[in-house]
């Protein structure tokens, strides 16, 4: 039989367990000359987990499996475990990780029968097994093409036929059953987080361009803002900063709640790096309300495309799938009021107003009337 898988090994793993063991063991396995496929690597934007996944599982000639707590609990590796065991058993090769024979025989006790590999040895020892492993199957698998060449020569077998395409037919079923059916389609997940892309970032164009007309606001550069910004500073009074952050599902307030949500630190945020964003479109709005007060609005959106990974898909329960979706350039819209007054006796407030998307989100689909539905950003 012909060899043409594009991978040596594909690794089947809980994103929990990549720090502690996944990430050095593909890393021995990489240098000791074995092509490994490895989701943390091969995951790509806007390509849903579920398509790379099947398409690493279908390039990959030999499974290991990393067998920990998070491992049984989590609803893809356990799809992928299912998969594997349809296309050959004796090709996957498990990692038992702070697991015991009885742990892993409560979790599936196939697994707990066959042959594994315990992490307890070290990395470096476990590596050196796996790699011994794949090396002796490689030698048994020579010998076996080997003897079918000779028995072609003596004539085909019709029972040999019919069974090897009665295990072809098995594992087809298998990968179908346990990673392709009943799941919200790629083209659902993709068009509803584009959809939200577009809707977001519809309504901070809309909305912004309404007020800057209603303002008689106007393009700014970030020396002027600079100067609206230092003038602030120079006033000695007492202060106030407010902080407001928009996603469309969720509303944060105050400084404690909306730099978790978003991820920064809020007063790094200066005119000297353009408030953390990268070629922004500035703009002004000054209300010149009085003589002895000042009120200006600075405005910053975000010109750079927003570019989204999927990282990772579990199925909750029959009727409950989540997504989980991580965003680069997520913050679109950057708004600061700055209220000032010349008088010392009055307070100045500055209010920062962010729109758009948290680094990391869960959509959430359910199952209704037999139909996948994108229910919830969670």
């Amino acid at each position: 039989m012909a060899d043409n898988y594009e991978y040596d090994v594909f690794i089947s793993y809980a994103v929990e367990d990549k720090i502690e063991i996944v990430t050095e063991l593909v890393g021995q396995l990489k240098n000791s000359g074995l092509k490994v496929w490895y989701a943390g690597q091969e995951l790509r934007v806007g390509k849903s987990i579920e398509e790379v996944i099947k398409e690493g599982l279908n390039k990959s000639r030999y499974g290991v499996v990393i067998l920990t707590h998070n491992y049984f609990t989590k609803d893809w590796p356990r799809k992928e475990l299912h998969a594997l065991w349809g296309k050959n058993d004796s090709l996957i090769i498990p990692i038992w990780h702070k697991l015991s024979t009885e742990d892993v025989k409560k979790y599936d006790p196939l697994l707990a029968d066959k042959w594994g590999i315990e992490s307890s040895k070290g990395i470096d020892i476990v590596a050196a097994e796996v790699i011994k492993a794949i090396e002796n199957h490689k030698k048994e698998g020579l010998v076996n093409r080997i003897a079918v060449q000779k028995s072609v020569k003596s004539g085909f077998s019709f029972k040999n036929i019919l069974t090897a395409l009665s295990i072809l037919i098995l594992a087809a079923i298998s990968l179908w059953f346990f990673v392709i059916r009943d799941l919200p389609g790629n083209n659902l997940i993709k068009e509803t987080v584009e959809s939200r892309i577009d809707v977001l970032q519809a309504k901070v164009i809309n909305d912004h361009g309404a007020e800057m007309s209603k303002q008689n606001g106007e393009a700014a550069t970030i020396e002027q803002v600079a100067k609206y910004h230092e003038r602030y500073e120079s006033f000695k009074s007492q202060y106030r900063n407010e902080y407001y952050f928009k996603t469309g599902y969720a509303d944060f307030s105050f400084k404690k709640n909306v730099e978790p949500a978003l991820g920064i630190e809020i007063d790094h945020l200066t005119p000297r790096n353009n408030f953390g964003f990268t070629y922004p479109n500035i703009f002004v709005i000054d209300y010149l309300p009085s003589p002895h007060k000042m009120d200006v609005k600075t405005i910053f959106i975000n010109t750079q495309p927003i570019e989204y990974t999927i990282l990772n898909e579990e199925k909750i329960d029959d009727t409950t799938y989540t997504v989980e979706v991580s965003y680069k350039n997520n913050i679109r819209y950057l708004s600061i009021d700055l209220t000032y007054s010349k008088r010392s006796d009055w307070i100045k407030k500055r209010e920062y107003h962010f729109q758009g998307f948290l680094p990391f989100e869960t959509y959430q689909f359910k199952k209704e009337d037999d139909k996948w539905v994108f229910t919830a950003v969670l």
